[in-house]
């Protein structure tokens, strides 16, 4: 489990799915998210049950993030992305989280994790167009190392060097 000031991740489960469904269905909510837009419910419940048996290989592939008051605000990750060959992270809100800096705080509980298993450099993927993900990589100290065309997408993949 990590915990940070205001919240802690666990590995999701299959109870998990309801809340996590809830978010995938908001507005906006996969804007930025190609995997993620326009999935059918079916779609998405099968998308879940792949990273709960991803989990299983690969340790951090989503983790179910609470608050206080243990509800879900969304998912994160750290795991390897074939299709670029790189260790990424990755943070998915609930909509009454964004602009609270939560994603910050979770991104930096992702970085101690990978600190803490001898990661020496972590990325991440941002959708051009995707300013609030940006500021927020930046804020945790990623550089834009270069940009990719994945799938018709540009994306922008930022790189954090991780000191010992």
């Amino acid at each position: 489990m990590i915990k940070t000031e205001r919240l802690f991740m666990r590995y999701m489960d299959q109870s998990d799915f309801p809340e996590l469904l809830e978010m995938y269905f908001e507005e906006d909510s996969n804007k930025f998210i190609r995997p993620l837009r326009g999935k059918s419910r079916d779609e998405y419940l099968s998308f879940l049950a792949s990273k709960l048996e991803k989990n299983k290989e690969q340790g951090h592939f989503f983790l179910a993030i609470l608050n206080e008051e243990e509800k879900i605000m969304g998912t994160a990750n750290l795991n390897y992305f074939a299709a670029l060959d790189i260790e990424h992270v990755g943070v998915h809100l609930k909509r009454a989280y964004w602009s609270q800096a939560y994603g910050t705080e979770v991104l930096k509980g992702l970085i101690q994790l990978a600190s803490k298993e001898g990661r020496k450099k972590i990325f991440a993927l941002v959708q051009k167009g995707n300013l609030a993900s940006e500021a927020m990589m930046r804020k945790c100290g990623f550089e834009l190392e270069k940009e990719e065309v994945l799938e018709g997408d540009l994306l922008r993949v930022f790189a954090l060097r991780i000191e010992g």
